[in-house]
């Protein structure tokens, strides 16, 4: 256990440096080399936690798929469901965790907001997450195959519309807005919700 508390504290801090580079000098304006010599680690270290620059700002998307993944669990078409993940967004994406991503230019949402490349990686981690939560509907909440597909499509949008809208807020006071936008496309799904078929 020491040993993985280590690494999480090291990847953090990697992270981290990396955040503080982008908000000073802009996603393309900081490479590798200089991440590895902010977080006082190798390049190779670096790279066996990071592969890529684009992983270093999606640090938190193991997290999001394994966290969202098991929020979701056996919760059926009786609108548990999208509870338990207005839960898990509300706490993983909003709340005090949107206020700060608005306000850090190295974070996150902002950078996403800035850079297409960015969002294209943005796309395909929704679209990754997406095709693992399909399957997981259908195998826990007995939902039918098209269903199950049509749902984690919706669900995992509005992750991504939320994401996009966070990053183009003008400041914290727009939080409560972008909350409100993304429990209204939530609500928006529960036809789906009920559907197993």
């Amino acid at each position: 256990m020491l040993r993985e508390e280590k690494k999480a504290r090291a990847r953090a801090a990697m992270a981290d440096a990396a955040a503080a580079l982008f908000a000073e000098h802009g996603y393309d304006g900081v490479a590798m080399t200089q991440v590895a010599r902010a977080a006082g680690v190798s390049e190779q270290t670096l790279y066996n936690y990071f592969p890529t620059k684009e992983s270093l700002v999606f640090d938190q998307a193991d997290a999001f798929e394994a966290t969202m993944l098991a929020t979701l669990a056996g919760h059926g078409p009786d609108g548990d469901l999208l509870d338990a993940y207005r839960r898990w967004l509300d706490a993983f994406l909003l709340g005090p965790a949107a206020r700060r991503a608005v306000e850090n230019p190295g974070g996150m949402v902002r950078l996403v907001a800035g850079s297409d490349a960015l969002r294209r990686a943005l796309l395909d981690l929704a679209h990754r997450v997406a095709g693992a939560l399909g399957p997981e509907l259908e195998r826990t909440a007995g939902y039918a195959p098209a269903a199950a597909t049509a749902l984690a499509d919706g669900l995992v949008a509005v992750f991504v519309r939320t994401v996009e809208r966070l990053g183009a807020a003008p400041n914290r006071r727009a939080v409560p807005a972008v909350t409100r936008r993304a429990h209204e496309a939530l609500d928006a799904l529960r036809p789906l919700v009920h559907s197993r078929s």
